[in-house]
C-alpha cells in the first residue's frame, strides 16, 4: 500500500504542476496534497473545461464524470485534510479518481500535439505534419462547413 501512497502524492503534485504550467504562468510550488492546494487545481481544471479552455472539447458526460471525481477527491481531502492523513483505502480511492480524471483530460487536451506522417496529394513522399488537437478539430469543422456550403449552393443552383 505504500506504493499507492507515494503514487497518489506524486500524481497529485504532477497534476498541480501540469495545471499551473499549462496556464502559461510560471509554475508555483504547488503541492496538491492538501485541500487548499487541491481547491486551486480543481478550480483551474473546471475553468479550462469551458469554451476557449484547454479542455473545451470534453463531452457533457465526461465533464460530469470529471466534476464528480473532483468532488469525490475534494470530499476526501475535506474529511482528512491531506493525503498523508488518509487510510490506505482512501488513498487508493484518491488515486483511482485521479487516474480517471487524468485519462479524460489527456484525451481531450486541446493543446495536445498530434503528429501524422502522410503523403500529400500528388506525391509518394510522406511528410510529417504536427498540429494541436484544437487545430485539428478546427480544420475538421472548416472542412465540414465547406462541404455543407458547397452542397447547399449546388442545391440552390439546381432548382
Amino acid at each position: 500500500m505504500k506504493k499507492y501512497v507515494s503514487a497518489a502524492c506524486v500524481l497529485l503534485a504532477a497534476f498541480a504542476v501540469n495545471a499551473a504550467a499549462a496556464a502559461d504562468k510560471p509554475a508555483p510550488a504547488v503541492n496538491a496534497d492538501t485541500k487548499e492546494s487541491f481547491a486551486t487545481v480543481s478550480g483551474w481544471v473546471q475553468k479550462e473545461m469551458h469554451s476557449g479552455g484547454r479542455y473545451e472539447h470534453v463531452t457533457d458526460s465526461e465533464r460530469s464524470t470529471v466534476e464528480a471525481k473532483l468532488a469525490s477527491m475534494s470530499a476526501l481531502l475535506d474529511k482528512k485534510g491531506s493525503v498523508a492523513q488518509m487510510s490506505d483505502a482512501e488513498k487508493t480511492q484518491m488515486f483511482n479518481d485521479q487516474e480517471q480524471v487524468n485519462a479524460i483530460l489527456a484525451h481531450r487536451d486541446g493543446d495536445r500535439l498530434v503528429c501524422q506522417t502522410v503523403a500529400p496529394v500528388g506525391s509518394h513522399i510522406p511528410v510529417k505534419s504536427c498540429k494541436t488537437a484544437r487545430q485539428m478539430e478546427g480544420d475538421q469543422r472548416e472542412a465540414q462547413k465547406f462541404i455543407q456550403d458547397r452542397q447547399n449552393s449546388q442545391l440552390k443552383s439546381g432548382n
